[in-house]
């Protein structure tokens, strides 16, 4: 089985969800053609008269073809196209994309009914409603969460495959401290802050101090503090290897996701994360943390008023800290990527094995 695999972008959505698996999977002798978007080689043939995809030159000799986060209205016409030639077509889907906060920059570019549709006369052609056309047509759909397969994948062609950590994130040493951390940005949670309530506040007024591993202005007021001279920002250019050192300068890390339907289909990475370079966590108990928590590490908190008791009873005892550290790193150990990569490859062989099924290839192509 041959494999090309063409990941959106070269950030952490690619390398976590298809560069890292298939760098193992290539190291582990599979034949896999990964595929960056420098170096594109899908050549699509346009109708110019109604502005269709109407064929597509795939490389030779590939049996499937693993696309991700397709919104642009090309990639998701040339879905059946490819699918016709008797090749399978994997989507791969990390979000609910049709459940982007409005705040969210990316609302913007991907609402279909936006009032700048239109740009030099030409219809723009990324949308949420291109993700899920794609899926409906896909041979299969791989996703972080199951509630991402209820979202994308309801025809029952699809598969879970979660998010695992390449080996650069373990032997990561961390020292323990006083920060409380939120390793997110504001601009794509907006609304997540609200979910502590005023414990980060009360938090930093009592002593401690509060760090965001990311660039975001008005972080401060979101999370209650005056202003944001009160948090201490990271580097904004923080290469991805470096991230997991980045963590580390965390003593306590927080990740709150507020009850919406966009958050119930987010996956443990933060949490997981942090657990794996021995930074305590706690977090809202939207599904997949709790599915972390059950593993036996972190704490979960629900209601925004119990936050502050949490933290501040965790900033008060070294022991629980310490316990929690060590705990998050057993359960981390369980979630190489080295050790799980193999259910790409078996993902991608169920893809197969569906295409190459006349009913299934019929109902979706025909």
């Amino acid at each position: 089985m041959r494999v090309a695999v063409y990941p959106a972008d070269q950030y952490g959505c690619g390398h976590h969800r298809l560069i890292w698996p298939s760098q193992e999977l290539i190291n582990a002798g599979h034949d896999i053609d990964l595929v960056t978007p420098k170096n594109r080689h899908l050549r699509l043939s346009v109708d110019n008269r109604n502005d269709t995809i109407v064929d597509v030159d795939l490389p030779d000799g590939v049996d499937v073809i693993v696309l991700q986060r397709v919104t642009h209205r090309y990639l998701a016409e040339v879905v059946p196209i490819i699918r016709a030639k008797d090749v399978a077509v994997v989507i791969d889907v990390d979000d609910d994309l049709a459940a982007i906060h409005p705040a969210n920059p990316a609302w913007h570019d991907l609402h279909p009914n936006r009032k700048d549709h239109v740009v030099d006369a030409q219809p723009r052609k990324h949308s949420w409603h291109n993700l899920a056309d794609a899926c409906r047509a896909a041979t299969l759909v791989t996703t972080t969460t199951p509630a991402l397969q209820r979202r994308y994948a309801p025809h029952g062609r699809g598969v879970v495959l979660p998010n695992y950590l390449a080996e650069h994130y373990y032997g990561v040493d961390h020292e323990d401290n006083d920060v409380v951390g939120w390793p997110a940005s504001l601009h794509s949670h907006p609304d997540d802050p609200a979910a502590v309530g005023n414990a980060i506040q009360r938090l930093v007024h009592d002593g401690a101090r509060f760090r965001v591993a990311s660039q975001s202005p008005g972080v401060g007021a979101a999370f209650g503090l005056v202003d944001d001279d009160q948090v201490e920002l990271s580097d904004y250019n923080i290469e991805l290897l470096d991230w997991p050192a980045e963590l580390t300068k965390i003593g306590i890390g927080v990740a709150p996701l507020a009850d919406t339907r966009f958050n119930a289909g987010k996956s443990w990475l933060k949490a997981l994360e942090l657990a794996a370079v021995g930074v305590p966590w706690v977090a809202s108990p939207r599904e997949d943390y709790s599915r972390l928590h059950k593993l036996g590490c972190g704490l979960l908190v629900e209601k925004p008023k119990a936050w502050y008791a949490v933290l501040r009873d965790l900033l008060r005892s070294e022991t629980r800290r310490r316990e929690l550290s060590d705990a998050g790193r057993v359960v981390a150990e369980q979630l190489r990527l080295a050790n799980h990569a193999w259910r790409w490859w078996e993902a991608w062989d169920h893809a197969l094995g569906l295409q190459r099924r006349r009913d299934v290839a019929q109902v979706v192509v025909g």
